[in-house]
């Protein structure tokens, strides 16, 4: 029996969106014949616009535009709440973040703008696969079945991702299950559906995606270059991986990843910047990809969110990693048998900051943090031409590491704008960037198929596939040269039996539980820090209050730096950090004591984390306010 409720007299939330997407449909036609054509253009209708394949594809369009919003990822806000990063520059801030401080409740924006962009996409994907239905009847030509079919496989897999968004994300993965376009007020109030529910209807939109799509980018890129960035059967098949692996069916996991990985042809890029800066999107290591632009006229067409505003939050240093992920990535062994970790010509400096020769050495930190992360003392891996204690001298630019302790360098243009500039902050940018953002690649892929391999036992087969990732980096690779699993037995690979590469503490042997532990607070943050899926990992792991409290319970000092490079910079506070009581060992630095002694982060959020409350997002209040059936299940 239904609960009675207050009729409350507000619009449904999700009419509204409806409503909403209506009109942006009905609006996009102002640019195509057949709504010139109309006698009376204001009064145009769904029916009148679903009319062939031609407006089943804008359509579609509108359902990659709900793609792009900011939020569906919200790789800012997954980040802070979660080991990953810090908002803003200090560690210790007192200006409130809900997310950070673990605050957020049911009233919180980003949980509303969330719900919202996610349910935007399923109304618009309804859309295209319901009018597909109808107009299917019709189809008198293998060309027009062909190119509807294509429309609507698309449109299904798409839904699909929306769903396994809302799953993962919201309400212990109940939510409403919209299968179809709401006719009318009714329609609209959708009683919960269980999370099992939501799986099996995700996992079949999927799966149609897998049965009917091109494999991958390439094979879309051969039917007419128009059509690159569109979903692929490879992203279908890694996200039915992914969603298994969401809830530690690992056996089934498994059977995906080895397909994705067998049957796919995808290959890893050379290094990790090449698949989050702009440089070759959509390359032979993407399995799914966003695809931003900035070349049309954003104020003027409606559709904002075809660009992002990511690159500009770290550009600004809005986010950050967080301490332990800082410290974790000047952890990182180069391998010193692999020539890509000789930084060669190298310049040399006299006390004055003049250059005075070159050399050949070693890269003090890794190349994996060189592609993921900047700090101030790093002089191998330049950001927009200039060292990174350098950058930010440019007129106009926020100096890098001034009260910034590090900068993630994903998503920016760091390696293609030169000359210390940074990002293009001009009006017409107005902060927003056409870098695509990674949603799977291959190396995510790798890391679940090696954790499926160790909870099955295996331990070479879960090393081979770290390896392979830490390779890429030129990194010294775990376990033994002798194993059968090792791949790399060459002059130019070192490996090494000892989980944290660290003989002075000792030899200890790589195991399955300690290669595990290595997999979940080594390899995943570090390859995949703004990308993944950080919060669902933590909370299938039941790690995610234990690694707030790690966090919490390190403390750290601050340090400037002033080492005079080229005379180009002035001191940069407060942009170092050590573990308490040690001190830099790259450089000569100045302790600061004008600021509390000790500094630690995640301490708010550590204390106020509630795994009933946080390890997923609330249902929007605003859904609950509206929809007079959101306390109900149906199976």
């Amino acid at each position: 029996m239904k609960k009675t409720h207050k009729i409350n007299l507000r619009t449904s939330s999700l009419l509204t969106r409806a409503m909403a997407l209506c009109m942006l449909m009905l609006i996009s036609q102002a640019c195509s014949d057949d709504f010139l054509d109309q006698t009376n253009p204001n009064s145009l209708t769904t029916k009148s616009f679903w009319k062939n394949n031609s407006q089943l594809n804008q359509g579609l369009n509108s359902v990659y535009s709900a793609l792009k919003n900011n939020d569906v990822l919200g790789i800012q806000n997954e980040s802070v709440r979660t080991d990953l990063a810090v908002p803003s520059g200090y560690r210790q801030a007192t200006r409130p973040d809900e997310m950070y401080f673990q605050d957020f409740t049911a009233n919180t924006k980003y949980v509303e703008n969330k719900w919202n962009a996610l349910y935007l996409g399923v109304f618009r994907a309804n859309q295209v696969i319901e009018n597909y239905e109808r107009l299917s009847e019709d189809y008198n030509t293998e060309a027009a079945k062909e190119q509807g079919l294509e429309v609507y496989a698309q449109a299904r897999a798409l839904r699909g991702y929306f769903y396994f968004v809302l799953n993962t994300s919201f309400n212990d993965g109940n939510v409403p299950l919209v299968s179809s376009v709401p006719k009318d007020f009714e329609e609209f109030q959708k009683a919960l559906s269980s999370s099992d529910a939501v799986q099996a209807f995700y996992r079949d939109d999927l799966q149609y995606g897998i049965d009917n799509l091109p494999k991958t980018y390439s094979e879309w890129e051969s039917l007419g270059s128009n059509n690159l960035g569109r979903i692929t059967a490879g992203a279908c098949e890694a996200l039915m991986g992914k969603s298994y692996l969401a809830e530690n069916d690992f056996i089934t996991a498994e059977g995906y990843f080895k397909n994705v990985m067998e049957n796919y042809n995808y290959v890893l890029a050379e290094d990790i910047a090449t698949t989050v800066t702009g440089i070759a999107e959509f390359n032979s290591e993407s399995i799914f990809e966003i695809n931003y632009t900035t070349n049309i006229n954003l104020e003027t067409s409606g559709e904002e969110s075809l660009a992002q505003n990511i690159t500009y939050l770290v550009f600004n240093a809005n986010i950050q990693p967080s301490s332990w992920l800082s410290m974790k990535y000047r952890a990182e062994k180069p391998d010193p048998a692999d020539p890509a970790n000789m930084n060669i010509g190298a310049d040399v400096y006299n006390e004055n900051g003049e250059i005075i020769g070159t050399e050949d050495r070693m890269r003090l930190y890794s190349k994996r943090m060189g592609d993921c992360m900047g700090q101030v003392d790093d002089p191998d891996s330049p950001m927009y031409g200039a060292i990174n204690g350098e950058y930010g001298n440019a007129t106009g630019v926020a100096p890098f590491a001034r009260n910034r302790v590090t900068m993630f360098k994903k998503f920016l243009h760091w390696n293609t704008i030169g000359g210390g500039a940074g990002e293009d902050r001009s009006t017409l940018m107005n902060n927003r960037s056409g870098i695509n953002i990674p949603v799977i690649r291959l190396a995510d892929v790798y890391l679940m198929y090696a954790e499926c391999m160790l909870e099955s036992g295996n331990l070479s087969e879960g090393l081979k596939y770290i390896n392979r990732v830490r390779r890429r980096s030129h990194l010294i690779l775990l376990g033994k040269a002798s194993e059968a699993g090792a791949e790399f037995n060459n002059l130019e690979t070192t490996y090494m039996d000892d989980i944290d590469f660290d003989a002075s503490n000792g030899t200890q042997p790589v195991t399955l539980q300690n290669l595990m532990e290595h997999l979940r607070f080594t390899e995943r943050p570090l390859e995949l820090a703004l990308e993944g899926d950080r919060a669902t990992d933590l909370r299938r792991w039941g790690k995610f209050k234990e690694q707030l409290e790690n966090l919490a319970s390190i403390k750290y000092d601050y340090w400037h730096y002033e080492k005079n490079l080229n005379g180009k910079h002035g001191t940069r506070y407060k942009c170092y950090l050590t573990v308490s009581g040690e001190e830099p060992t790259t450089f000569e630095g100045k302790k600061v004591f004008n600021q509390p002694p000790e500094i630690q982060d995640a301490t708010v959020g550590a204390q106020k984390f509630n795994e009933s409350l946080h390890t997923y997002l609330p249902m929007p209040q605003s859904e609950i306010d509206s929809n007079l059936n959101w306390d109900e299940f149906v199976q």
